[in-house]
């Protein structure tokens, strides 16, 4: 696989946004390849363009940076809807906070099918741990994770996974630093679904009556259960 490529998920906010320049200032990458990731409930996606027409602009002669847009609602509606029942009487009221969890693993299966189909060797994303306590931006899923992408023959790097200092400032630095007349900032798409419900369902009601540590040894059994599910969708679509 080519070493010097890199495949970044892409919402265009600044954890994303500042992976980017890492990526191609301090990893030296020569060629981004950045996925917008889109479902039914994806709103204003154009927004990412803000911030993809300044990195070209800026790493002109650096980087090669290309862009594309990447449904992944088959997988998504796969995860949250078969075998619902079941899913159900498995994890019982956690199950209604899968539905965020289940698009970020639809995420990671369409840039690993992205990566086999280009014979990209690397991928990465902005996760961030400081975002909040949520499945796929604290350390113990992102194992999982990294897990899967070795599977399938991919290095997988998260440069802002372990930030002390959040990446809004860190990029209002980058733009102050560099006297950027158009500086970087958040411009990303929307999701109009599962995601508040998520957030609320999990900061109001589990973590509070179930705790931390229950949050994480059911996420962790959730993630391998669903494990299959992703690693049959990856060999099925990278095989065409």
């Amino acid at each position: 696989m080519v070493k010097n490529v890199c495949v970044l998920q892409f919402t265009g906010g600044r954890d994303s946004t500042l992976t980017a320049i890492k990526l191609i200032e301090e990893y030296k990458f020569k060629e981004l390849h950045l996925l917008t990731f889109q479902t039914d409930l994806t709103d204003e996606a154009e927004a990412v363009q803000k911030n993809i027409r300044k990195l070209r602009e800026r790493f002109s002669d650096e980087a090669a940076i290309h862009h594309e847009y990447v449904n992944t609602n088959e997988l998504l509606m796969t995860l949250v809807q078969d075998n619902y029942l079941n899913d159900i009487i498995k994890f019982k009221s956690f199950n209604v906070s899968t539905f965020c969890p289940s698009c970020r693993l639809s995420h990671h299966a369409n840039t690993i099918i992205y990566c086999l189909k280009n014979n990209i060797g690397n991928a990465a994303d902005g996760v961030n741990k400081l975002t909040g306590f949520d499945l796929f931006q604290q350390p113990w899923a992102v194992e999982h994770v990294k897990k899967l992408y070795e599977e399938f023959g991919v290095s997988y790097v998260t440069p802002l996974l372990y930030n002390k200092v959040s990446s809004e400032v860190l990029l209002e630095e980058y733009n102050k630093e560099h006297k950027l007349e158009i500086p970087f900032y958040e411009s990303q798409p929307k999701c109009i679904g599962g995601g508040q419900f998520h957030n609320i369902y999990l900061r109001c009601y589990y973590l509070p009556l179930k705790g931390k540590e229950k949050y994480i040894e059911v996420s962790k059994k959730w993630i391998e259960y669903k494990m299959p599910y992703v690693k049959e969708y990856i060999h099925q679509k990278s095989a065409r």
